[in-house]
């Protein structure tokens, strides 16, 4: 039948295109659903300075238009906004939903990466896509030459933030500790940066407006000052969570719910490996995603040989 595989890929990121590229030249007929446009999370970085061969750096749209392109001269059969909404496992044999179809394959490859976090403060599910964001270059041409706010103190934060300075007129960084958690050279950048304006030991309280974001409420975590910030968009970065849920007992999670794997990056089910941010690791990177694309790809060829 027209949707029978042999394997199924799960996520189209670095993980997910990297596994497909691998199987494609192993040989294994192969499907890629990808709950978006394929590239992932990585299409949200402006520029990539730490993915080997690319000396004066890169964009991420570029490099994962660039992984894609190359996964699909191989063969590879790609299915944006395709979400998976669950799987069963039974007879051998591997069955994906998706909407009103399925997949039958031989093995599974999980690389749906993770999903921003909410701070859960009042104002911020209500004004969703009307000030409040959690994707800069989705969102970030909406605000030109306008005020916005990047909560958190990571990577993805200061990035994100970087981005925004290119289009609106000033970018406030707010951030709960006193010191900020991103890597050095990202730091250095933002703190250069004549529309950065950095505001360290702050914790959001609520965000302000009616049919659009007005303003965000502040405390001073050493002062105990409440204040408030005007402005017009504000984005979020305060941590990631796994999408495993449609997986449902098929895999074992770690208590922050990322997959647990063998170091084959096999998972308690045979035949259904995971790769990428989804998993427990210590570091999540494109190279790291990379690598377990690969990995897990000739572990799951391994597999569906086996079977025959």
């Amino acid at each position: 039948m027209s949707n029978s595989y042999e394997a199924v890929i799960i996520g189209g990121g670095p993980a997910g295109l990297t596994a497909g590229i691998y199987l494609m030249r192993a040989g294994i007929k192969t499907i890629l659903l990808e709950k978006q446009l394929v590239g992932g999370a990585a299409l949200n970085t402006e520029h990539i300075d730490n993915y080997p061969g690319f000396p004066d750096g890169i964009s991420g749209s570029e490099l994962m238009g660039r992984m894609a392109e190359q996964a699909r001269r191989l063969g590879l059969v790609i299915k944006e906004f395709s979400r998976a909404e669950g799987i069963g496992h039974a007879g051998g044999l591997f069955e994906t939903g998706v909407d009103k179809e399925s997949y039958l394959s031989v093995g599974i490859i999980a690389a749906m990466g993770t999903e921003p976090l909410k701070l859960g403060i009042p104002g911020e599910d209500a004004l969703v896509g009307r000030g409040v964001s959690y994707c800069a270059t989705c969102d970030g041409i909406f605000f030109r030459n306008l005020h916005v706010a990047v909560v958190g103190g990571g990577d993805t934060a200061l990035s994100e933030a970087l981005t925004l300075a290119n289009i609106a007129g000033k970018v406030y960084v707010i951030h709960r500790r006193d010191q900020l958690r991103a890597q050095q050279i990202l730091q250095g950048r933002a703190a250069r940066h004549d529309k950065i304006e950095l505001m360290l030991s702050k914790v959001p309280l609520r965000i302000n407006g009616g049919t659009e974001v007005e303003s965000i409420a502040l405390r001073d975590t050493k002062t105990g000052e409440e204040s408030e910030l005007k402005v017009s968009g504000i984005f979020f970065y305060v941590g990631l969570r796994p999408e495993t849920g449609f997986l449902g007992n098929l895999v074992d999670r770690d208590e922050a719910g990322f997959i647990v794997t063998d170091e084959d990056l096999g998972t308690k089910t045979r035949g259904l490996f995971a790769a990428g941010d989804v998993r427990r690791k210590s570091l999540r990177q494109i190279s790291t995603a990379v690598g377990d694309g690969a990995l897990a790809a000739v572990n799951l060829e391994k597999y569906v040989l086996e079977k025959g």
